[in-house]
């Protein structure tokens, strides 16, 4: 039932006046809290904490709150006098429209909604407080100057510490003060800033000040320890962030008036206050960046996480498609051997009967049984798992080669008036066949189809002193040879191919073909074996 109370906009509203309030009456409680020229005033922090994280008309508590002290009788409560209710009402004018021009202005330079983590917020964040302090001073005084409440030279005497206190109560409160209101009035279900770990924040804060003000009883050449105060909130900065800054810069900043209320401070109170402003500003600044760079390194190691998992997912795939092309090769090598067992069958039965070509015939069986080999290398790949390939090698026939490349493109070059010349040797090999066939069908095959009628395609072997080159010779000119369509996905096959054979690609004007590493012992004139490049 509380909760359903308290979620009512109207008791909202109420418990904002409540805060702003309390945050001015805690500002006269002792002389170091005197309105005005306090070291802080806290209505300031307060009232910017509201416009950041109140929504709608909620923003207007700190204008009615500012408008209950136009009453003698109310504002007796909080202070002595409240120099007339038309003083009061500009006062309220002047307070809220400045620090709400701030409210404005913040999420629309820092370009993110504030408080943010970031250099770039706490420094736009910083600026405008400052600015905004500086403005309520000067307005202020002369305020009260026109109402008569008090001379241009008081005024000037009080104005740099008016500006002050703001400038430490616009920087400390609304750090940790404008999340926590967002989660109470339902805005952001995120735990407010440095809400945890302020404990020890608070131990370290107190120690500081221990230090620095006994230090200055026992020696007063010590006095300057004072600045230990400084520590705790950079020190908060760097080990926990911005939320670690803003926690331990609030209680230093709350600290520390008190200490040097009861302890008796001996300095200046205008030089503590601006220690703390100066600290307030750079600590949260440090903090700010740490987070900054917190952040950025969670999103690189997200990043290479989602990189990771990415490689992941594609490397799976790969192998899925990896597995699905050898599964079709399997299918078309089974599915193709039926057919040319088909023809082989079709072709004995022909050579049966009395009257056939027996040239065709001899030629389809050629073909058909290069076709069958070609088959059963591309199924004795397909039986590779996920081992890298490797060339099925044995002792193979430079002639034979020859024999089953003439009778697969013979007939294809005299269908284009093309003449095939073949130019074999009786020199043998340790290669793939089938690896050899496929590199040099796609070389015979370019040549042939780029080649024109009355052209002369030639293979033939040449036996050179590093190897032996399987060449295919054309006469096409070169314009033709880089026409579109002349290479294309088959000279990325012959290269893979060449790797797997520690073969050399042989490519020029005229000329294509491969250059296979010695592999078997030649004969020297004398008759013995030349076992030099074995």
């Amino acid at each position: 039932m509380l909760k359903a109370i308290f979620t009512a906009k109207p008791v909202r509203f109420v418990a904002l006046v409540a805060l702003w309030l309390a945050g001015y009456k805690l500002a006269t409680m002792l002389d170091v809290f005197r309105p005005y020229s306090s070291l802080w005033f806290l209505p300031a922090g307060v009232t910017l904490s509201i416009f950041l994280a109140a929504p709608g008309w909620l923003k207007a508590a700190p204008f009615v709150a500012n408008l209950l002290l136009v009453s003698p009788e109310f504002s007796q409560v909080f202070v002595d006098s409240n120099g007339g209710a038309l003083t009061q009402a500009l006062h309220a004018i002047r307070h809220c429209g400045i620090y709400g021009l701030v409210a404005i202005l913040l999420p629309r330079l820092a370009e993110a909604r504030w408080p943010a983590p970031t250099v770039k917020s706490t420094l736009t964040f910083v600026v405008l407080v400052v600015i905004a302090a500086a403005l309520a001073a000067v307005s202020g005084v002369t305020l009260h100057v026109w109402a008569g409440n008090m001379s241009w030279q008081t005024a000037w005497s009080i104005v740099v510490q008016w500006a002050i206190g703001d400038a430490v109560a616009a920087l400390v409160l609304p750090p940790i003060l404008v999340p926590a209101l967002r989660r109470l009035l339902g805005r952001d279900r995120a735990a407010p800033a440095a809400a945890s770990g302020w404990p020890l924040h608070l131990l370290v804060v107190i120690a500081a000040l221990a230090i620095g003000s006994q230090a200055g009883l026992l020696n007063p050449d010590l006095g300057s320890l004072w600045y230990l105060t400084l520590i705790p909130p950079i020190v908060a900065g760097v080990l926990s962030g911005f939320a670690g800054a803003a926690i331990s810069v609030f209680f230093t900043s709350l600290a520390t008036p008190v200490a040097a209320y009861l302890l008796a401070y001996g300095g200046e109170m205008i030089a503590l206050s601006l220690l703390l402003t100066i600290g307030a500003a750079a600590a949260l600044l440090i903090g700010a960046a740490v987070s900054e760079q917190r952040e950025a390194l969670a999103e690189v190691i997200a990043e290479r996480a989602k990189l990771e998992d990415t490689v992941t997912a594609r490397t799976a795939e790969l192998a899925d498609a990896h597995e699905f092309q050898r599964h079709l090769v399997r299918s078309l090598g089974h599915d193709l051997r039926q057919p040319l067992h088909t023809i082989a069958m079709l072709a004995e039965g022909m050579a049966l009967r009395a009257s056939f070509d027996e040239q065709a015939l001899g030629q389809l069986r050629r073909i058909a049984g290069t076709m069958s080999g070609v088959l059963d290398g591309i199924l004795n790949y397909a039986r590779f798992d996920k081992a890298p390939a490797a060339p099925n090698r044995g002792v193979v026939g430079i002639e034979r080669l020859f024999a089953q490349l003439e009778a697969v493109y013979a007939p294809i070059a005299a269908h284009r008036g093309v003449t095939l010349l073949v130019r074999s040797s009786d020199g043998l090999l340790v290669t793939d066949e089938t690896l050899v066939l496929q590199a040099l069908s796609n070389d015979l095959d370019n040549a042939i189809r780029l080649s024109q009628a009355g052209m002369t395609v030639t293979i033939r072997h040449d036996l050179r002193a590093d190897g032996d080159a399987l060449l295919v010779d054309d006469t096409i000119e070169s314009e033709l040879a880089a026409a579109p369509g002349a290479a294309g996905f088959g000279r990325g096959i012959v290269a893979r191919i060449c790797a797997l054979l520690g073969a050399e690609r042989i490519e020029g004007p005229g000329q294509h073909g491969l250059l296979l590493p010695l592999s078997l012992p030649r004969a020297t004139p004398d008759g013995c074996a030349d076992t030099s490049n074995s």
